[in-house]
């Protein structure tokens, strides 16, 4: 199929043959959206309505981009409380790797040992293993018999590729290391050589501009979504 018959088009994550499609589009220059999970307010199965659960949706792109100066508003409705914690507080790398689809849409799918190799270069840090949650007929905290915020507690830094473990490590007081094609770049670092020094700033505008980012079925129904997102420059 040409790229001309597809552009725009839409994506829901990474099923079927959305991947491939949309490398078709990057690599033509041609305009794409993409929802998937949202960073707050994820659905559950046994209280499923059309006003408490969201999805995000990204222009061109697979995860959100910093947009400044969003008003607080909307994630103020989340009750999401942002901890704080002295800095070089830790003491093991926890590591979030991202979903098969993620990997594969990024080209790495041996991300995981890749990047315990390059970690183990530059530190002596012991590093734990959170794999993404599953189960229960879905994905995430949901299905997590272990809250991530418990492996967080002691953790000196969280590192993933592009997972929204990025949101709750940050919101509480972790530093992030992502790849650079994640919505978490203008919150941490891309480079692991770095994993001794983290950066760690105020994630509250960042956090602002996520939810100015995803919608309820409701807000896409009755027009809201659209309005933000002309709004904001997505549309």
């Amino acid at each position: 199929m040409k790229s001309e018959a597809l552009s725009p088009a839409m994506f829901w994550g990474f099923v079927n043959k959305n991947t491939q499609l949309i490398h078709q589009l990057e690599l033509a220059g041609q305009d794409y959206y993409f929802t998937d999970t949202p960073y707050f307010g994820r659905f559950d199965n046994n209280n499923l309505t059309d006003t408490n659960h969201y999805w995000r949706i990204c222009k061109n792109r697979i995860h959100a981009k910093f947009i400044k100066d969003c008003p607080d508003d909307r994630f103020k409705k989340f009750n999401i409380n942002i901890k704080e914690r002295p800095k070089n507080q830790g003491e093991y790398i926890l590591i979030c790797p991202s979903s098969p689809g993620m990997d594969n849409y990024l080209h790495e799918t041996n991300w995981l040992v890749n990047t315990i190799a390059d970690i183990e270069q530059h530190t002596d840090r012991p590093i734990k293993i959170r794999k993404k949650p599953r189960g229960k007929g879905t994905s995430g905290p949901a299905a997590a018999e272990v809250p991530i915020e418990e492996d967080l507690k002691n953790a000196w830094a969280c590192v993933t590729s592009c997972s929204i473990s990025a949101v709750e490590a940050l919101v509480n007081g972790v530093p992030v290391f992502c790849h650079y094609k994640s919505f978490a770049t203008v919150m941490g670092s891309t480079d692991l050589s770095e994993i001794e020094t983290p950066f760690y700033t105020d994630p509250s505008r960042w956090l602002n501009s996520l939810a100015y980012q995803q919608f309820t079925p409701e807000e896409y129904r009755n027009g809201t979504a659209v309005s933000i997102m002309r709004e904001i420059g997505i549309l």
